[in-house]
């Protein structure tokens, strides 16, 4: 027997659907919220939820049963980014290739996040013990990579390997931001951060 759904539209323009199909339909509805919030708060920050509703095609009330304020949306912004994040890691193979092309691939599906959730790099760190330990887990394949480095010392072994991997999340997000800002080509984004790490910016000298 066929299942029969019932579908309605609210005062508002969210479509409504009873049966099977509504859970997915509140996931449409949510991913077009966030995926507007990100373009809306990174043109501006003070931007209104209004606003947000608005480029996502939706009335306010629908964007206030999703997040009923603007720190939930931003949480939710910053937990689709770390998602995005862990499963681009996951997937860049980091661990069959040498520390040097490892940290290029990584650079290569990181700064491309950075510039489309360069929001969150507009806040500043965040220090939400909650958010910390889900980026930390997100960000564990760079440690890891990192720590591969040190000990085939193609970075040098007498630096903590805390403060390389310090330096190497700080180059990620200078990419992001640069890219962004159309300072640098995102092509070049990579070979950047790669070769910044691994040589430093002193000229090369003859000996």
């Amino acid at each position: 027997m066929a299942t029969l759904t019932r579908m309605t539209k609210s005062a508002d323009g969210e479509v409504q659907v009873a049966g099977d199909t509504a859970r997915a339909d509140v996931l449409r509805n949510r991913e077009a919220i966030l995926d507007a919030a990100v373009d809306v708060l990174a043109a501006d920050p003070s931007a209104s939820l209004s606003e947000v509703a608005g480029r996502a095609g939706l009335g306010r009330a629908t964007l206030y049963r999703h997040f009923p304020n603007r720190d939930a949306l931003r949480a939710a912004i910053r937990e689709e980014a770390l998602a995005r994040a862990e499963a681009a890691l996951a997937g860049a193979g980091l661990d069959e290739v040498p520390p040097r092309e490892g940290v290029r691939r990584a650079a290569e599906v990181l700064v491309p996040l950075g510039m489309r959730f360069r929001v969150l790099l507009a806040e500043g760190a965040d220090t939400d013990p909650e958010f910390v330990a889900a980026r930390d887990r997100a960000l564990a394949p760079l440690i890891t990579l990192v720590a591969r480095a040190v000990g085939e010392e193609v970075v040098d072994p007498d630096v903590s390997p805390s403060w390389t991997g310090l330096v190497l999340t700080s180059l990620l997000v200078a990419a992001a931001r640069a890219a962004a800002a159309g300072t640098i080509d995102t092509d070049e984004a990579a070979d950047l951060v790669s070769r910044t790490l691994f040589e430093g910016l002193g000229a090369a000298r003859a000996t």
